[in-house]
């Protein structure tokens, strides 16, 4: 039996504490749900995910979106009041900066480390 997405998506909302019925991030979710299902392919050399790793899927997805997102999925309040430093006749305003919604390679890749036990016993080698 094929795993779906969508219950790895739910797997995903669990873990984060995200309610289910909340679909604002469902596309930020399905883009990491992608990236780590295409690490655990490539990782296994196997051509879809079996039932086996479904946990593991959901919690490499959970991670690297916990890494990489958090300021995204759990947003701080912004500041009443915006600071700005005034110096001479320039004046400096405080840059709220936030990171592309996209996964990084080098936290996919390390998840794919840490959960190398897991993927060991799916994993077929090349020859």
């Amino acid at each position: 039996m094929a795993i779906s997405k969508a219950e790895i998506r739910d797997l995903v909302k669990r873990r984060l504490g995200i309610a289910l019925t909340d679909t604002t991030h469902d596309d930020l979710i399905d883009l990491y749900i992608d990236a780590t299902e295409e690490a655990i392919l490539n990782y296994c050399n196997i051509s879809s995910v079996p039932d086996g790793l479904k946990q593991t899927w959901a919690a490499m997805a959970a991670g690297a979106l916990s890494a990489e997102q958090s300021a995204i999925l759990y947003p701080n309040p912004d500041p009443v009041e915006v600071y700005e430093t005034h110096i001479g006749d320039t004046t400096v305003k405080p840059v709220k900066q936030v990171a592309p919604p996209v996964p990084s390679l080098t936290v996919i890749e390390s998840l794919v480390f840490d959960y190398r036990p897991s993927l060991h016993a799916y994993r077929r080698l090349r020859w």
